[in-house]
């Protein structure tokens, strides 16, 4: 029998000025979740339960404070999640973002963006996504707000939510102080996403989908045909807006083409511009070209060594991270005074969101141990590789650390990708 209290996790090595005491895997959840930390330009962001006179109530705020000002970003909501807390969108600027749910059983997020100045100030707010995240998803600086175009397809065409896999997906980049969708430099994870699909959709289940009339209306097929049907529809969809996302408009056709009941064709391609015109693309001042930026192609600089400072909190030590996470041979090495020819950042990450579901019976010695673990934090302060080092197993532990949420490293004020070896404990 599994616990039912959950577990956090407390960092024994990299201690901080901030707060926090978190238990589910979003900061705020129903007033039930706090987090307060003082930026580098003296900005403090809190979020936590409303207040209601002296008593918190079962509702999330977020609030911004710099000298005798204040701004109020979430007045009152059922979640507050902080996504990104420093990170760099592409203005130049660090910034805080919050995922914001108004209601707890709505689909329907929304984006709060604001920079994280002396002075905030407001910069976006995006609506009509299912889900947000900022990721640096190439490892090369340019991090992007991943997000879903659920608004844009809720009931699309007979279909419900539960009928595919995900909304179709889009990166979004601010570029000279604009909001582009940028999703077609991320062509590769798309084709990631088309190839699993397709695995999952039979040669009979596709010609028996042909067959049909493709709308699927009420009476049209048979009662016992029509769940195995609309699935189908649904993965044919999925892989259609996956091309057409990812700027191959031609490809997504072919597909339709391929795949779709020939009669019905026009009509489904019609209706698909017509949600995509009328979703988060709204929002954005443009869809960029699939050309890629010229630091596309730049070797990942992986940061692992923290710059002797007496005034940081590990004493003026360089702290160091072992080499060999999966999917990168190390940091990039280059010739620099300052840090005797290594990569050290000025900042170490710091944790906002840390979480492990409730250990078994038979892991309750966790509980009462050290674990280290190595983590790869990209400069949207994601966690893109976790390895255990000590005592060596903890699958458990490695799958969460994947969500965990960090305020990025930082080298001359920019944000920097960091690999952080960190003990953890856990606590009840």
């Amino acid at each position: 029998m599994r616990p039912t209290k959950q577990w956090v996790v407390l960092l024994i090595c990299v201690a901080w000025s901030g707060g926090w005491a978190q238990s589910r895997q979003v900061v705020c959840d129903r007033g039930t979740g706090h987090f307060e930390a003082s930026f580098p330009t003296a900005v403090t962001l809190r979020v936590g339960a409303v207040r209601n006179g002296g008593f918190a109530t079962r509702a999330c705020e977020a609030v911004l404070r710099w000298g005798n000002e204040r701004a109020v970003v979430v007045q009152t909501a059922a979640q507050v999640d902080i996504d990104v807390l420093g990170a760099d969108l592409g203005l130049g600027v660090p910034v805080a973002a919050f995922v914001v749910r108004p209601a707890q059983d709505d689909w329907n997020a929304h984006y709060e963006i604001w920079s994280m100045e002396r002075k905030p100030r407001h910069l976006l707010t995006l609506t009509g996504g299912q889900s947000y995240r900022a990721v640096d998803a190439e490892f090369n600086g340019q991090v992007a707000i991943w997000t879903t175009d659920a608004g844009a397809v809720e009931g699309f065409d007979g279909l419900e939510r539960a009928d595919f896999t995900s909304p179709p997906v889009l990166a979004l980049r601010f570029e000279h102080g604009r909001l582009l969708d940028v999703s077609a430099w991320y062509r590769a994870l798309y084709d990631h996403q088309i190839a699993a699909l397709r695995d999952g959709v039979t040669a009979k289940e596709l010609e028996e989908f042909r067959s049909s009339d493709g709308q699927l209306n009420s009476g049209s097929v048979r009662t016992e045909d029509e769940v195995r049907l609309r699935k189908t529809k649904a993965a044919v969809l999925e892989i259609a807006w996956a091309y057409l996302y990812s700027g191959r408009q031609e490809r997504a056709w072919a597909e339709l083409e391929r795949a779709w009941p020939a009669g019905d064709v026009a009509r489904v391609k019609a209706a698909m511009m017509a949600a995509r015109a009328r979703g988060i693309e709204t929002q954005v001042a443009k869809v960029a070209s699939a050309a890629l930026p010229p630091k596309w192609m730049e070797r990942p600089a992986v940061y692992e060594y923290l710059k002797s400072d007496p005034s940081q909190q590990n004493g003026g030590r360089m702290m160091y991270g072992a080499l060999g996470v999966s999917g990168h041979e190390g940091p990039v090495l280059v010739k620099d005074e300052r840090s005797t020819g290594l990569y050290a950042a000025d900042k170490e990450p710091k944790a906002i969101l840390m979480w492990r579901p409730p250990p078994t019976e038979s892991e309750q010695s966790l509980a009462q141990g050290v674990e280290t673990v190595l983590l790869t934090i990209d400069a949207a302060g994601k966690v893109e590789a976790a390895r255990m080092l000590a005592p060596g197993s903890d699958p458990e532990l490695v799958q969460a650390a994947r969500d965990w949420k960090f305020i990025p490293a930082t080298e001359d004020g920019r944000p920097v990708a960091y690999q952080l070896k960190m003990n953890v404990r856990l606590l009840r």
